[in-house]
């Protein structure tokens, strides 16, 4: 249920982790300076809020995938932060929130396609993401936070399914 801190940090040939759907905790640093994970999935159904800083369970780690599992029910607060290296990601439908910073800074997000489930989507959630340029919000979404998508400058094209407009709190 928890993976403790540093627990595989510094581990140069772990290219790919599988996230457990009971794990409920990850420590700080526990895969940092993983050089050559690329691939994240992430099946932890409601696991809680990562460390705030630099992102640091997965610190200089070259995330390019993350792929979020069925069952999960909630992104961490500082989830992915900093993750330069992620291109696009697709929330599903069965995620109902996310967290505060969750990818806040990947720079190299380009699109984001929010699920149906999700009610929530806490501040900073994708604050600083400069390359981000599409955005579909979904049907579900109630409550936008604070400088969710702040320092996303070049957002040109944002779908929205909600029927009534997401509030900004």
């Amino acid at each position: 249920t928890s993976i403790g801190e540093w627990a595989f940090a510094g581990c140069g040939g772990l290219t790919s982790v599988t996230i457990g759907n009971s794990v409920t905790s990850i420590g700080t640093t526990a895969f940092e300076d993983c050089s050559s994970l690329t691939t994240l999935n992430f099946n932890a159904i409601n696991c809680n809020d990562f460390a705030s800083g630099n992102g640091y369970q997965f610190y200089s780690c070259p995330l390019t995938s993350i792929n979020i599992g069925d069952s999960v029910q909630r992104i961490p607060a500082y989830f992915a932060q900093n993750q330069s290296g992620l291109i696009s990601i697709t929330i599903p439908d069965n995620v109902t929130e996310i967290g505060s910073s969750a990818f806040q800074g990947c720079s190299g997000l380009i699109a984001v396609i929010i699920g149906n489930g999700v009610n929530n989507i806490y501040s900073s959630s994708f604050r600083g993401c400069t390359n981000l340029t599409y955005l579909t919000i979904g049907s579900s979404v109630e409550n936008i936070g604070d400088s969710a998508f702040i320092d996303c400058n070049i957002l040109t094209s944002i779908i929205s399914k909600a029927t009534t407009p997401p509030e900004i709190v």
